[in-house]
């Protein structure tokens, strides 16, 4: 009996131990709740989405083996991501090219350089030599468009110098299918994405971009480069061949083109299409640099930027004050000296590929800045200028804002 009872008591301490012992089980200890929140912020990292991805494959045609680049024609033959929607094949250039065919920036056609990189593709939008024939480019998405999401398309093109006219209807038709003519015939149905206006493009020195918005019925897979419609219904603007341009004119229509962009966006506020009409020039990131009355004038300097109005040199009087300021702080230490560096945001940046006159404006800000200083009694030894263009954005935002806040000139001691 003695032993049944112990027995018993057994059983019921050995249950206690037992539940005791499952009880924490259910209670998350600082340490798994550290590595549980650590692994939901990695998680969350992981699940913020990335930057929209253009949908375009090669989108500035640049080659691997240019050695086999000798000829017109061989836009298929040297990058198999394009192609063409019938027998008459697109050109390619690159500034590696030997032909003069070929060539860039100088060859047979005219004269450009690369939008980016070292090539760029070519077709011939509109001819009335008999023995001659529009071209156009065709490519596949990377995947097919999705069902009512809007798309921002861009590319950029430039008349060829020695062609006779410019014409309009140039731009990017999106399809569903492959098209495949057994033909030269020109394609006559009509682009959905066309410059504003659809009115004839002459840019011969940079380069101007067609841009647009697109809203997808989740078909298209496809897309055509090109001069499309009737012959009848083209447009034709007579050109000026430039002094500088060696060559006999051509009864053409001829483009060069470069840099095209297929990307979703949220909405059409999302496709700014680098023309200057379109910007607020006035907007401005700051109206003054913040500033401790205790700093040093090293830091003093090294904490103070001005902004510019978009595609401007000017300097703001709103900074005026500020830059007396600094002049008068120069003078106080002659053996500073200092470096300003001037930025521009990423629609400038393509504004100068195609207006030629707003080239350097990054560079032309920190002179335009070192100028002021020396005008107020700085010494010009002591200040040296470097432009950065685009390339170190203070911040990655694409909102009106975000681009104004890239907009500036940095101060920094050397």
């Amino acid at each position: 009996m003695k032993q049944y009872s112990l027995f018993l008591m057994l059983l019921v301490f050995c249950g206690t131990i037992s539940a005791q012992q499952k009880k924490p089980a259910t209670t998350t200890s600082k340490s798994t709740a550290a590595k549980t929140g650590t692994a939901a912020k990695e998680a969350t990292v992981a699940e913020t989405p990335a930057a929209p991805s253009n949908l375009v494959l090669d989108p500035s045609f640049e080659i691997e083996d240019v050695k086999l680049l000798k000829n017109y024609g061989q836009l298929p033959i040297m990058l198999k991501n394009w192609g063409s929607p019938n027998e008459a094949k697109a050109d390619v250039f690159n500034n590696m090219a030997k032909a003069s065919k070929v060539a860039i920036p100088k060859n047979d056609l005219g004269t450009e350089d690369p939008f980016e990189g070292s090539g760029y593709a070519g077709f011939r939008a509109f001819t009335k030599d008999p023995k001659k024939t529009r071209t156009y480019l065709q490519g596949k998405f990377t995947k097919k468009l999705t069902k009512d999401k809007t798309y921002c398309i861009k590319f950029n093109v430039s008349l060829a110098e020695l062609s006779k006219w410019g014409a309009n209807n140039v731009g990017m038709y999106l399809s569903d299918r492959k098209v495949q003519n057994p033909n030269t015939n020109a394609l006559t149905f009509l682009p959905q994405i066309t410059e504003k206006s659809n009115a004839p493009i002459v840019t011969m020195s940079g380069w101007e971009t067609i841009c647009g918005t697109f809203l997808s019925t989740g078909k298209e897979e496809y897309f055509i480069i090109g001069c499309f419609g009737m012959e009848d219904d083209i447009k034709l603007e007579k050109v000026i061949k430039p002094a500088t341009q060696e060559g006999m004119i051509m009864p053409d229509v001829y483009y060069y083109l470069d840099n095209i962009e297929v990307i979703e966006i949220e909405s059409v506020d999302g496709c700014f299409c680098g023309k200057t009409e379109d910007r607020d020039p006035d907007l401005i990131y700051s109206r003054t640099t913040a500033k401790n009355i205790d700093m040093k004038p090293a830091e003093i300097v090294n904490s103070t930027s001005i902004w510019f109005s978009y595609l401007s040199v000017e300097i703001p009087s709103m900074f005026e004050t500020e830059l007396m300021d600094m002049a008068k702080l120069l003078q106080e230490n002659p053996a500073m000296k200092i470096e300003l560096t001037g930025h521009s945001d990423n629609d400038e940046q393509n504004e100068t590929k195609t207006k030629k006159i707003y080239s350097g404006i990054a560079l032309r800000r920190a002179e335009k800045i070192k100028q002021f200083l020396v005008d107020n009694g700085a010494s010009s030894a002591n200040i040296s200028v470097v432009g950065k263009d685009n390339t170190m954005p203070a911040t990655d935002k694409t909102t009106p804002l975000g681009k104004a806040q890239n907009r500036r000139v940095v101060f920094k001691t050397k």
